[in-house]
């Protein structure tokens, strides 16, 4: 059937600043923000007004690859290991995302229809993240990091995690702080505006770096790519072989359970090597009026509003 659109004019608001769309929303100048003051959520919670949705991305640190200590895979995984996936999703995220177990998260389908790479992964693998032990974790991180020849931190130099202040990410890149520092690593967090975010990532100007990504269309392919040698985003500037291998091969395959299979096998190899470290499941999360029916939200992060009623 024909989209029926309902609305004779939809305005949109750009407002940067979160505070104020929620005072626009509070005083009823407009119907839906979609970007809520994250200390405003706790008062949210059980609201009929306030969603949390799943969206298909994962929330991750980028590491420079080609800046030491950042290029020793034991470095990298001390810092991934560190991370208490728990907490940083239930808490400073206050629950609004999911504790990630591996880089693709849910939502994204494998070969059988109705089937989900995640739950595949699980299956063939196991999740990477065991997110229920983090003081084994840490423990682990540790002997990792003596491994690599930084015992207690000793030796390891000051370096800076690369962010903008946008909802979580100061939190994050605070909490990351406190946690490397059980490490006995120093670092200091660069906030920048997002533009010099991006631009500083791309050109290789940092150490390690906040990152993420919302799926364009429902295939693993879409993150896992990424991390390819020359792929343009990737900004870390990881490099396998065999990685390369697995999605070239991937991408070429007519063979749909193999292509999905060499995508399994190239997100094990990316995880081995720490090429990034996986923190959280993206949800979205916003408000909207009650009165404003018939809206669809999805996973891919957008909204729909063209059959919208305003009552």
């Amino acid at each position: 059937m024909p989209q029926v659109i309902t609305f004779d004019e939809i305005v949109w608001n750009l407002i940067e600043d979160s505070n104020a769309a929620y005072s626009a929303y509070q005083n009823g100048n407009i119907a839906m923000i979609k970007d809520v003051p994250t200390e405003e959520i706790p008062s949210l919670e059980g609201s009929d007004e306030f969603h949390i949705e799943p969206i298909m991305g994962t929330y991750y640190v980028t590491f420079n690859t080609q800046k030491a200590p950042f290029d020793n895979v034991q470095v990298r995984e001390a810092l991934s290991l560190a991370i208490d996936r728990e907490y940083v999703a239930g808490t400073i995220m206050q629950g609004t995302y999911s504790p990630a177990e591996n880089f693709v998260g849910p939502g994204i389908s494998d070969a059988e229809p109705g089937s989900s790479f995640e739950t595949v992964t699980a299956e063939k693998y196991g999740n990477f993240f065991d997110n229920s032990n983090y003081e084994a974790n840490l423990e682990k991180a540790k002997e990792l990091l003596a491994k690599a020849g930084y015992p207690n931190g000793e030796g390891f130099p000051e370096f800076k995690y690369l962010t903008n202040d946008a909802g979580y990410h100061k939190a994050v890149a605070e909490y990351l702080q406190s946690a490397w520092g059980e490490l006995g690593l120093t670092m200091t967090v660069n906030i920048q505006e997002w533009k010099t975010v991006t631009a500083d990532r791309r050109a290789g100007n940092f150490d390690v770096a906040r990152n993420g990504w919302v799926y364009d269309w429902d295939d693993p392919s879409n993150m896992i790519n990424l991390l390819e040698t020359n792929n343009g985003n990737n900004d870390g500037k990881y490099s396998s072989a065999a990685f390369d291998d697995a999605v070239n091969k991937a991408r070429e395959t007519t063979d749909l359970s193999e292509h999905y299979d060499l995508l399994h096998e190239a997100e094990h190899i990316a995880l081995e090597d720490s090429a990034m470290a996986p923190i959280a499941y993206y949800n979205d999360f916003w408000l909207q009026n009650t009165n404003l029916k018939n809206t669809w939200h999805s996973p891919y992060g957008y909204w729909y509003f063209m059959s919208g009623t305003l009552e």
